[in-house]
Formats: C-alpha cells, sequence, structure tokens
C-alpha cells in the first residue's frame, strides 16, 4: 500500500507520516512544507506543483491524504472547496482514494481566536463542517483529526487534556496530538482497506452472472417500473429490444406475456392492453405524480436543507416513479436562490436528537445566533444547553427540538440549524414529557416556535376583520371577547419575540397590544428605533 500526504506542517510535525506508516504498513510520501496551500500543488508553474502532479501521474497510490492550512478552510471556504474538488477528480481519475485530512481549531487560549474574532467551538464546527462538505462533493474519505481534538475536552472542563494535544505557540501539534491525528488517519484508511478487501473476497454464495436467464424477470419488473406509467407503455419488441441492450438478455416474444403473467400473479400491478400489437405499462403503486409534486415543494422551499442536499433528495423522490413522470416533475422544478441554512451537519443533528429521543437520554450541545458583524457566536456564555428532548417539529421553514431545559426548569425549542455540531448523547436519564403537555397547544402559544425564549401573556385587540388572522396563527379554539362592535380582545400565552411584534404590526394598526405594560413598552420602543431621525443616524 502506498500513501501520498499533501500539506503543511500540521502533516510533517513530529513525523505524521512515519507515524501513518508504522499503523498501516504502507509505504508514506509526503509533499509538504510549512505554510503550504492546496492550491499550490494544483498549480505547474510552482515547484510542489510540478512535483504533486508528476507523482500522481506517473506513481500509483492507493490513498492521497489531503491537508489546508490551518484557518484556510473557513477563511477561504469557496477557495478550499474548489480545490479540494479539483484535486479528488485528479486523485480518482489515477485510481487512488482521496483521504481529507480535517485540521483542529487553535488552542482554546490561543489570541489567533481573538483576531480573527471566532470562538474555539465555532472554529471547530466550522472546520470540521467544510471537510466534509468537500469530502461529500468530492467522493473522498473523512479523516476528522480536528473533531477528535474537540472529543478529548467537549465541554472545556478539562484543559490539561486539552493543551497536552497542542505545541507550545497553541497552533501545532505536540507529540500527542500528532499521535492522535495518526491514529484517526489509519483508523480511516484501515477500514476502508478492509471494507475494500471483503468486496473482492469470494463469495460463499453461487456465483451468479448478470446474464444469467433466472434474473429475467426481475430486470422485466425494473424496466416495467422504470420506463412505463399509465401514458407511456411499452410492446413487446420494445421491452425485447431494451432487455437485449440494457441487461444483455435474448427474450422470445412469446415469453414476454408469461413473464407479465408471473408478475401480476405477484401482484405486480401491470396492465397489458391489445391494440395492433400487446402494449404492457406498470401502475404508479408507491406514490401519485400530485404526492411528489408536493414532496418536492417541501423540501425545494425548506429552509433547513441545504442545496446539495436539496438535490439529492429530489432526486431519490423522482426515482419512484417513471422517467418520464420524472421528466416532468423536473422540468417544473427550481431550485430557488432563497436563503438557506449553511448547516451541512442538519442531518446528523437531527438523527442524534432522534435517537436520544428514543433512548430516553438527556443531550448536551452548543447554540449559535449571529453578531452584527455576521460572525457566528455562542449562546449562553458558550456553556452547553442540558436538555431532555421531547420531540423534533417542523414549523414554517425550519426544525425546532422541543424540550425540558434543565438549567431554566422549563420547557423551550431551539432552532436545530442553531445547534452547532451534532450534540453528545449524555447518560443521564430524560426528564419524562408532562403527561398534561399538548403538542398542538404549545406550538400555537410559543407562537412559530421562536427560540428559546419565556412565554407570557399577552393581551391583544383587534379589528373584527383580523379574526381570520387569529384564528390561522393561534386556532379555532382561542377564547375571544367582543370589545365593541368594531373590537373583539383575545388572550394569548407567546414569546413576545421580534416574531411576534412582526405579526402584530402586519396588521397596521389593526392589532393593538393592550396589555401587560412591559410589553407595550416593549413594541413602542421597537418601533420608535425603526424610526430613527435623519440626525441620528447618517447612511452613507
Amino acid at each position: 500500500m502506498r500513501i501520498l500526504m499533501l500539506g503543511n506542517s500540521y502533516t510533517f510535525y513530529n513525523n505524521l507520516p512515519a507515524k501513518l506508516a508504522t499503523l498501516t504498513g504502507a509505504e508514506v510520501v509526503h509533499h509538504t512544507h510549512g505554510g503550504a496551500r492546496l492550491s499550490e500543488h494544483l498549480n505547474a508553474k510552482t515547484e510542489m506543483g510540478r512535483k504533486t502532479l508528476t507523482a500522481l501521474q506517473d506513481e500509483t497510490w492507493d490513498y492521497v491524504v489531503l491537508q489546508e492550512m490551518s484557518n484556510g478552510s473557513i477563511t477561504a471556504r469557496k477557495t478550499f472547496l474548489s480545490n479540494m474538488s479539483r484535486l479528488c477528480g485528479k486523485i480518482h481519475a489515477v485510481g487512488a482514494v482521496p483521504v481529507l485530512f480535517a485540521t483542529w481549531a487553535y488552542r482554546r487560549d490561543n489570541p489567533k481566536l481573538s483576531k480573527m474574532n471566532i470562538s474555539y467551538d465555532v472554529m471547530a464546527a466550522g472546520i470540521s463542517e467544510v471537510y466534509h462538505e468537500a469530502a461529500e462533493q468530492g467522493d473522498a474519505l473523512v479523516a476528522d483529526v480536528g473533531l477528535a481534538f474537540y472529543n478529548i475536552d467537549r465541554d472545556g472542563q478539562n484543559p490539561g487534556a486539552h493543551n497536552a494535544l497542542y505545541a507550545a505557540d497553541g497552533s501545532h501539534p505536540s507529540e500527542a496530538g500528532t499521535q492522535l491525528a495518526a491514529n484517526t488517519i489509519a483508523s480511516v484508511i484501515l477500514k476502508d482497506r478492509q471494507a475494500q478487501s471483503e468486496r473482492k473476497a469470494p463469495s460463499t454464495l453461487p456465483q451468479v452472472s448478470a446474464t444469467d436467464p433466472r434474473l429475467r424477470i426481475l430486470y422485466l419488473y425494473k424496466l416495467l417500473k422504470q420506463y412505463t406509467d399509465p401514458d407511456h407503455s411499452l410492446s413487446t419488441n420494445q421491452i425485447r429490444a431494451i432487455m437485449e441492450e440494457k441487461y444483455g438478455l435474448t427474450m422470445h416474444r412469446t415469453t414476454v406475456p408469461s413473464d407479465v403473467a408471473l408478475l401480476q400473479a405477484a401482484g405486480i400491478p401491470i396492465h397489458a392492453k391489445r391494440s395492433s400489437v400487446m402494449l404492457y405499462h406498470m401502475e404508479d403503486t408507491e406514490f401519485e405524480i400530485p404526492e411528489l409534486k408536493i414532496l418536492i415543494d417541501a423540501v425545494e422551499s425548506s429552509k433547513f436543507i441545504t442545496v446539495s442536499k436539496c438535490r439529492r433528495l429530489v432526486d431519490k423522490l423522482t426515482s419512484l416513479t417513471s422517467i418520464h413522470n420524472a421528466e416532468k416533475l423536473r422540468r417544473n422544478l427550481h431550485i430557488s436562490g432563497r436563503v438557506r441554512s449553511g448547516n451541512e451537519k442538519g442531518y446528523y443533528i437531527v438523527d442524534a436528537i432522534n435517537d436520544a429521543i428514543n433512548e430516553r437520554l438527556q443531550i448536551s450541545f452548543l447554540y449559535t445566533e449571529y453578531n452584527e458583524k455576521k460572525q457566528l457566536i455562542l449562546r449562553n456564555d458558550g456553556k452547553p444547553y442540558i436538555v431532555s428532548p421531547f420531540m423534533l417539529i417542523w414549523n414554517g421553514d425550519f426544525y425546532y427540538l422541543v424540550g425540558y431545559y434543565h438549567e431554566k426548569n422549563r420547557v423551550s425549542t431551539f432552532r436545530v440549524d442553531r445547534i452547532l455540531m451534532q450534540p453528545e448523547i449524555l447518560e443521564n436519564p430524560a426528564a419524562p414529557i408532562p403527561e398534561d403537555f399538548d403538542i398542538a397547544h404549545y406550538t400555537r402559544e410559543v407562537f412559530r416556535m421562536y427560540d428559546n425564549q419565556e412565554q407570557q401573556q399577552v393581551t391583544i385587540v383587534c379589528e373584527n376583520s383580523v379574526m381570520k388572522g387569529v384564528i390561522d396563527q393561534f386556532g379555532t379554539d382561542t377564547s375571544v371577547k367582543k370589545v365593541d362592535k368594531e373590537h373583539f380582545s383575545t388572550k394569548v400565552n407567546v414569546c413576545t419575540s421580534p416574531t411576534f411584534y412582526a405579526w402584530v404590526f402586519q396588521w397596521r394598526g389593526a392589532v393593538r397590544i393592550a396589555g401587560p405594560e412591559s410589553v407595550q413598552k416593549e413594541y413602542e420602543e421597537m418601533a420608535k428605533h425603526a424610526c430613527l431621525s435623519k440626525s441620528t443616524l447618517v447612511v452613507n
């Protein structure tokens, strides 16, 4: 086995290549120098680029390990993804497997973090996320060394173990850090090597050729499922032609109806119709076209699902019908340019939360927001939230976690895409869902599930024309009281957030806040700040 490592000092520090060679038994070669960027390996005009491109072209490699500069993956994200994609393409072209060496965040006390205006946790999450995104785009393996570093001291309560991974500069790895990196990379490579070996190993089952006539009935089922629907049929000769072209099997014309009859006997809804020739088609039994369209629209309109995952989900949904119907669905499809979540790990966060709900265990996670500089920062002073998860709810454009927030001793809501990394599932049993907990009632009260603020009872006075809006928002069981011929009042339990105030404001005075006084004042202050005088604020 031969491994090529492309990187910088993070790769050659403490002789990582030699450690990897010892663990894997491979010959390990590295093309590195201090401060090197991946772009150099793509540039034939540089010495490093010529060396790397020649090695890829003229030598045989099993794995090529790619490592970007310490913060390059997050400070130049688009460039990083582009370079990774190009390198992965070149590596695949020569029959090797790319392995992305996801690096670590600077040590918690490293002054570089404050200069970058970023926290240790946010840097660690950002690096991990973008390397996984690059791996997805480049069909590569990920050796998430940074996550291994992070998990040594996930909650910041073991600074000794954390610091032991770093050299004195708080950036490069110590001997222990390099060994952890070697172990992580070796584990990924050896696991893939084992999987390759198992795929190549002789099967204990009898060998079956892809053109074995016994497979004909299965191929016929796949063929009819893919190429036919109630509007598109195939004749006997067309079936025979596709069977030979696609599967290499020759069918006699009398075999087609007998095989169709077998599928019909098994309950497969195949319809046969005689015109000038016999025609066959299969019904869409899994989903009707309007059902698929609704599902695709839901995926496409979701802010929670990233663009790349949206495309993959749409491809999976369109594969559930014939190629003709799939083309109709794609023709009317538009992956909108609306604002979407940048969190590629959303699927895995949801999966971890779901596991914790099923296992009835508490979870711990870091929760984020953006500051005025559009920088991702941690809430709760960087301390983890400990929550007993009750359920996941889709509301509006986002997924929300509903659970018992132990620090505040209350049921709270959290937007899933604002959870920094995959939550840690704790060993502590989760608090049980209260017997009188009504999720439908709760979601109305929380008012579009806005974050994890406390609820208040607010009295609003509305013009009669707003009744439809109140019912749409709070439900038909909301109690209302007549004020006069033109107005009614109601009391609602909401999070007094900008979302709630925006709902009030959209009615242009037809909805007024009657109490409590603190909510009235907060709303008035928001309106005043939204209408700053020209003398107060000058915009160039």
